[in-house]
């Protein structure tokens, strides 16, 4: 498949996922809570036990449906960001901007390492839903942020190759 068919396949899934994941977090939010993202950052069990209780049954129950719904979510975003790293590394190439193209692997390695990481952090959240251990919340903080940390250096590739797409037209 080429890049700009995985691009739309995977970009499709994303939006695809994207509706059922955007209705879980408006059921969190009516239920009196905040959203997924401030669940995957509390850090503590207190931080995520006032979560869950302001979030009631039928917030925890959206939760953990969003936490599933990541899993497939996360291979859709990841192969998008891979292709997208992949297009970009070929539009600087092709620019002549070789050191920057030469980043693109490192990019590629940290989009499906930004997917691993919102594995973990999904599991540890799910365990924190269950009751299971006490230091679940931290794991999920750690790992959301080097998921956050991982795919603003994805998107900021992505936008450099952009730029670069735009401006050699």
């Amino acid at each position: 498949m080429d890049r700009r068919r995985r691009l739309q396949v995977f970009g499709i899934a994303q939006l695809a996922l994207l509706v059922p994941l955007a209705a879980l977090e408006r059921r969190m939010k009516r239920a009196g809570g905040p959203g997924i993202i401030p669940f995957e950052l509390a850090g503590t069990p207190e931080r995520s036990r006032r979560i869950m209780d302001r979030w009631g049954a039928q917030g925890r129950s959206a939760a953990q449906l969003s936490l599933v719904l990541d899993y497939p979510f996360l291979v859709a975003y990841t192969g998008f960001n891979l292709a997208g790293t992949a297009a970009t590394t070929a539009a600087l190439r092709d620019r002549g901007a070789s050191a920057l193209a030469g980043a693109g692997r490192a990019v590629a390695v940290g989009q499906i390492a930004a997917g691993a990481c919102d594995a973990v952090e999904n599991t540890a959240l799910l365990g924190v839903l269950a009751g299971v251990d006490e230091r679940l919340p931290a794991v999920a903080r750690a790992f959301a942020r080097a998921k956050f940390a991982l795919l603003t250096v994805g998107c900021l590739y992505a936008a450099l190759g952009a730029a670069v797409r735009f401006t050699r037209r």
